[in-house]
């Protein structure tokens, strides 16, 4: 062996990989697309991995998918873990893959087949009976040091095979592939920034991939998630998957800037959160009754109103008269039964914010 063929071997045994620690699939579900097959595929046989698939390219179907070859492979059962409401709607569609996916608050007594629950009743449920795990909109590990987070990877820590399922996530944040990492049992996120990253001098509490560091990194991070944007990123055909382009109508309302000018001639708001929200009080009238002359001029259409203040909701329902308004201090099963009423058609306008129906629900009715 030459010199350079002993070198390239001893770079070949510093690499590393996560543990392989799955099966072979089989039988894999007809329905599924050959992007969704290859994911799945790799997902079965990494045993701990994750699917970073955008928005659209079947998750659901996806994680199904493995939770049914999860039980078939241990004869035990897998927990999917899901956003408010996303339950249920995980539910419907496993059904019309021919599927059963059990809908539970709490841990049932006899564990069989694939249970679904929300992450807000997770503390009814002891993980680390199932064989498998599944966490829907798994970006909730996002924070570092979250009490969420904390309590997943201690109490999943011995289930056999796990699965985080989410969007791609932003290719530079780095701590939500360490939480990730450390959720499945590849790596603990201390051990990753130790190992690939540097402080940031100029910036507190930002990491850096090291320089000489970056292709080990992402050669590591393949070893155990696969990341898709398109079904090309898998060499397969984009037919179906090419959305249009999206529209952008700005609305632009009348403020009287003469109130509130503590001297001036106008009013000019600073760029503070106060200032902010002080100036959106003086205009959410206004704002609210152009939102409502939109969702009026179109009564036969179904529409979702997002707003970020309670403020700003009573404005609008005060003006849209069969609109409907989740808010957060709502009681879990009362947001879930507005979430299925509006995708049986039974609400024509929801009005809530994006921090209570914003994650994985499939609204495209």
């Amino acid at each position: 062996m030459s010199d350079r063929d002993e070198y390239e071997a001893f770079i070949e045994r510093k690499r590393i990989e996560a543990p392989r620690v799955g099966f072979e699939p089989v039988d894999l579900a007809a329905h599924l697309f050959p992007h969704q097959r290859d994911c799945v595929a790799f997902a079965c046989r990494t045993g701990r991995s994750a699917i970073f698939a955008d928005t659209g390219l079947g998750k659901t179907a996806m994680q199904v998918e493995w939770a049914r070859q999860v039980c078939a492979r241990t004869n035990g059962a897998v927990l999917i873990v899901a956003p408010l409401a996303v339950a249920q709607q995980t539910v419907r569609e496993a059904a019309r893959f021919g599927v059963e996916v059990v809908y539970a608050q709490r841990q049932p007594e006899e564990l069989r087949g694939i249970v679904i629950t929300n992450y807000e009743r997770l503390r009814g449920f002891d993980p680390s009976a199932f064989a498998g795990v599944v966490l829907d909109e798994s970006s909730i590990l996002k924070s570092f040091m979250g009490k969420v987070k904390r309590d997943l990877v201690t109490s999943c820590a011995s289930v056999p095979y796990r699965l985080a399922c989410t969007a791609t996530p932003a290719p530079n944040d780095h701590l939500e592939l360490g939480n990730h990492a450390e959720f499945l049992g590849v790596m603990t996120s201390h051990e990753m920034i130790a190992r690939w990253f540097i402080n940031d001098t100029s910036s507190f509490g930002v990491y850096r991939l090291k320089g000489h560091a970056v292709e080990s990194f992402w050669d590591w991070v393949h070893s155990w998630a696969v990341c898709i944007g398109m079904p090309s990123d898998m060499g397969h055909d984009d037919a179906g998957y090419v959305l249009p382009e999206l529209r952008l109508e700005r609305h632009v309302v009348d403020a009287d800037t003469t109130q509130d000018t503590n001297g001036l001639l106008f009013r000019v708001p600073e760029m503070s959160a106060t200032s902010v929200h002080r100036e959106k009080r003086l205009t959410v009238a206004a704002r609210a009754a152009e939102v409502a002359r939109l969702v009026l001029e179109e009564p036969s259409e179904q529409w979702v109103v997002w707003c970020e203040t309670d403020y700003e909701a009573d404005a609008l329902t005060a003006r849209i008269p069969d609109a409907v308004e989740v808010r957060g201090s709502d009681r879990a099963d009362a947001k879930e039964r507005a979430a299925l009423d509006f995708e049986d058609g039974r609400i024509r306008v929801l009005v809530t914010k994006a921090s209570i129906f914003g994650f994985g629900l499939n609204w495209q009715h």
